[in-house]
């Protein structure tokens, strides 16, 4: 039992209106209008996974060797002829790439057309002015010789840490655009300049022209997966979006793992652009059916355009649109975005702004610690999950195969990421899956990398990924939960834009393979070890309220019992309220659902001034069983709690309805 005291709240008496949600709901989720938009849905996903990771082919690093004038024909050429040991240098069984022995004086070739080890000098190596490939068109690096030049592993790694720096710059835009202009019209437009500008970087003469358009396929397909995951969760009603959010995660695996195949059957990275960036735009025929947004619709006003795409479905999946009641929806609908406006100017008056807001909660100690460990913590899941990504195709074994696996192995780690955080917890999900990737990385290196050891190789590293994917899942949802609603949006990007600085590097790890081979390996283990130790500072957030200030933030997981809330009620669950309806009365009544209806209160600021008037929206919806008139025996209210007040003590009395009330009834109350 919790006590609830109001300044002002607004009786409804009228039936209830069909409300988006329902209707949604009694759409279903698995009809033939949600499987066809699903399926759409997964095109798009499926090719920013693709977009997304083309450069770990097009600028892979090739097998070459030193073209040898004396013994062979540069346009008929073999990598490893039976007489290459005669002329160059081997080095773990390959040879080397950048010399070779000198020829000896006089040397000539014989008649059986065969180099011999008397035509060089074994102890005298020069530099080569030309190389062979195992196939020439493999990569940009075996089509434009960029091999022994001082300059030309950086310019390869270049390419990865282009292509995330367009993508930094792309997220802000495409969410403008998807929030102006509708979710449907970033993935179309998205989608074609980016097929666009792949089509032209796969016709690319030079580097230069190459490296452009690296940039500007990620600066326009950058929105692609996230318009398609919010599409498809605006489409749904409220109970399927874990589901959703775990499928769509394992469609992008499997993306990228099609990038492998496609890569390993074409070896040539012209034509891989062309095999995913041509079927892109020829996708846009078929993805013109996709319907908009009907969240976003109802957002913009277009209540016309939201009930004709909702009737469609309706005839779709063989359902009367007389059951919809589109009518009363598209009344509550117009009174939702009025209430909404509404509030949107009161919280403008009333509210502090967003600077303020963050001023104050940097001046709290234990939330700028968790934002510096957050931040850390962002930078080590994207900097060592591309990392692992990139580098598994200098593992030992099949390059294509190895790809292909660390991809695959995605898919069971994002299903198995909700299962763990709802019965291990949030902190403890992400402390151990980190630890467990950081020994993985560690075990890795301590194995010899011969054949009887090449499988065990791979699982350990596959076991790497599996872990850092699951601390990567936690990690989203961990850091949303952490700090207070008015700063939680700002300060999540934040963290998220530390975090791009782990994605912008990674390309550039390869590079320590020159210094030492096993160094990457050696960075992303013990980033994560750090990491992992480091989550044990962050306080466990599962079933616990969503902070709304900054003394609620700093006291999450301090609380008795360890919920951290104010208990069912305060949770949204189920649980008597009392609310006083006159002043001196008091009710009890049921709290049945929490709404997404605003309602104007003015109440004191709970953030550390108390002078500063703030507004609340989203307290819930409750059902009030009123007295006959001329009734004075009021239910009486239960002893309240001598503790601190909470923020279901937010106000004064409540103010008594207007009209009498002529019979017991039951009416909603929106708080």
């Amino acid at each position: 039992m919790s006590y609830l005291s109001v300044h002002s709240i607004a009786i409804e008496t009228r039936p209830k209106r069909m409300e988006l949600d329902s209707a949604l709901e009694q759409l279903g989720h698995w009809g033939k209008f949600q499987l066809i938009s699903y399926g759409l849905l997964c095109v798009p996903i499926v090719f920013h996974a693709v977009f997304y990771l083309t450069y770990v082919f097009t600028a892979m690093q090739a097998e070459h060797r030193c073209l040898i004038p004396e013994c062979e024909d540069p346009l008929q050429t073999e990598f490893r002829p039976p007489w290459l040991t005669s002329a160059v240098r081997f080095d773990a069984g390959r040879p080397a790439g950048c010399h070779r022995y000198e020829a000896a004086p006089g040397a000539v070739l014989p008649d059986n057309g065969s180099c011999v080890a008397s035509m060089f000098r074994s102890d005298v190596e020069v530099a080569c002015t030309q190389w062979v490939y195992p196939k020439p068109t493999l990569s940009i690096m075996s089509e434009w010789n960029m091999t022994c030049d001082g300059n030309s592993h950086w310019m390869l790694s270049l390419v990865g840490t282009m292509n995330n720096v367009g993508r930094l710059f792309g997220m802000p835009m495409a969410g403008f655009v998807s929030d102006r202009y509708g979710r449907r019209t970033i993935l179309l437009l998205g989608l074609g300049l980016a097929g666009v500008m792949g089509m032209l970087r796969s016709y690319a003469t030079n580097y230069i022209f190459f490296l452009v358009f690296e940039f500007l396929d990620p600066l326009f397909n950058a929105g692609l997966y996230s318009a398609s995951f919010i599409l498809g969760m605006e489409l749904m009603g409220p109970q399927k979006r874990v589901m959703w959010s775990a499928f769509t995660h394992s469609v992008y695996a499997v993306g990228e793992a099609l990038l492998g195949g496609v890569a390993w059957a074409l070896q040539d990275w012209r034509w891989i652009l062309r095999a995913f960036y041509g079927p892109a735009i020829l996708s846009l025929a078929v993805l013109w059916i996709l319907p908009e947004s009907v969240r976003w619709l109802c957002s913009k006003g277009r209540t016309k355009d939201a009930r004709i795409i909702i009737r469609r479905a309706a005839v779709m999946n063989k359902m009367s649109t007389k059951q919809l009641d589109l009518e009363e929806m598209k009344a509550s609908i117009a009174e939702e975005a009025k209430a909404k406006k509404a509030f949107k100017d009161d919280y403008t008056e009333d509210t502090p702004s967003t600077w303020w807001a963050l001023k104050e909660t940097f001046k709290s100690r234990v939330l700028r610690v968790r934002l510096l460990t957050c931040s850390f913590c962002w930078i080590t899941n994207t900097f060592v999950y591309y990392g692992l990504s990139l580098n598994s195709v200098s593992v030992s074994g099949n390059l294509y195969l190895n790809f292909m696996l660390v991809c695959l192995i995605e898919v069971p780690a994002g299903l198995v990421t909700w299962m763990l955080m709802e019965r291990v917890g949030r902190r403890m999900s992400m402390c151990a899956s980190l630890v467990l990737t950081g020994l993985s990385c560690l075990a890795f290196l301590l194995m010899p990398d011969t054949e009887v050891w090449q499988w065990i190789r791979i699982a350990t590293y596959l076991v790497g990924k599996f872990g850092i994917t699951v601390s990567y899942t936690v990690l989203y949802v961990l850091t949303a939960e952490l700090f207070p609603t008015n700063v939680r949006h700002s300060l999540f990007a934040m963290c998220s834009a530390f975090g791009r600085i782990g994605s912008i590097i990674a390309p550039q790890s390869p590079l320590l393979n020159r210094i030492m081979e096993s160094l990457p390996v050696i960075l992303f283990g013990s980033m994560s070890l750090i990491s992992g130790l480091l989550a044990l500072v962050f306080p466990e957030t599962h079933n616990t309220k969503l902070p709304d200030t900054i003394e609620e933030a700093e006291n999450i997981g301090k609380a008795k019992g360890g919920s951290g809330g104010d208990g069912p009620a305060a949770n949204g669950g189920s649980g008597d309220v009392i609310v006083d309806v006159t002043g001196d009365r008091k009710y009890p009544v049921k709290k049945t659902s929490v709404t997404a209806r605003p309602t104007r209160i003015s109440v004191t600021s709970m953030s550390g001034r108390p002078t500063k008037k703030t507004s609340v929206c989203s307290l819930g919806t409750v059902q009030v069983t009123v007295p006959e008139k001329g009734s004075t025996t009021p239910t009486a209210a239960p002893a309240l709690p001598q503790a601190a007040p909470t923020e279901n003590s937010i106000g004064s009395d409540l103010v008594s309805p207007k009209s009498p009330v002529a019979e017991p009834e039951t009416v909603t109350v929106h708080l």
